[in-house]
């Protein structure tokens, strides 16, 4: 089993924040670190808390949405993609528009804010690459939006699932064996609607074999199906 320092270092090498820093800046990005764990349900980071250092995410899932005044968590989406999840915030030095929660047991990796601004100003090539990546979100986010104004209810079950299905497959494992936990009444909150509107709609997916939903477990069967319904 990995440590969290190695874990660390694997995504240093893969994710687009750090891949193109050099051994020296990884290196003493390693020494600024800390490593924090969460609990399931227990919040990570808090709705207007400001940022002054880096969040990775090492293991595990998160939610991230808002806390209402009645208590009750309103969930817009979940992440499990090993990398920052404050970047946009930190770098706009604002303060988080988001409460994030673990959902199950989570480890997280802070790093030095100041020693990260510090080496990505003597790395041009890292910071180039920083900016190609908050384009490309920011793209997303103008494409999702569009996407959740005008879809069907059909299309976006469908889009959610292969966001999902993508995010928890691991390194190297084929299409076909997609699967992830998660309940129908946390996927209906991710979709807005009631746990019944859910149901109902999910028995097209169940029945045509593109999906299998025991109980929390989801298995995605049909991966191309789910494409073509997503589409428009």
């Amino acid at each position: 089993m990995q440590s969290r320092a190695e874990k660390l270092q694997q995504i240093f090498g893969q994710d687009a924040v750090f891949s193109a820093f050099n051994t020296q800046s990884h290196q003493t990005l390693m020494q600024h670190v800390k490593y924090l764990r969460f609990l399931p349900q227990q919040q990570i980071l808090h709705y207007q808390q400001k940022m002054e250092d880096i969040y990775v995410l090492l293991s595990g899932r998160m939610q991230i949405g808002w806390l209402l005044s009645d208590g009750e968590f309103k969930v817009s989406d979940y992440v499990k993609m090993y990398s920052v999840f404050n970047l946009v915030p930190f770098l706009q030095q604002k303060p988080l528009n988001f409460d994030f929660y673990a959902v199950e047991q989570v480890e997280v990796a802070v790093i030095s804010g100041q020693v990260f601004l510090e080496q990505l100003q003597q790395q041009p090539q890292a910071m180039w690459q920083i900016i190609q990546l908050l384009s490309e979100r920011m793209y997303g986010l103008m494409e999702k939006n569009r996407y959740l104004q005008t879809a069907s209810m059909t299309q976006k079950i469908a889009r959610h699932l292969i966001s999902l299905g993508q995010q928890a497959r691991s390194a190297g494992q084929a299409n076909s064996s997609m699967q992830f936990k998660m309940s129908q009444q946390e996927f209906a909150e991710l979709l807005h609607v009631s746990r019944q509107t859910l149901n109902k709609q999910l028995q097209y997916f169940i029945q045509e074999r593109i999906v299998e939903w025991n109980y929390s477990q989801i298995r995605i069967l049909d991966l191309q199906r789910l494409k073509q319904i997503s589409h428009f």
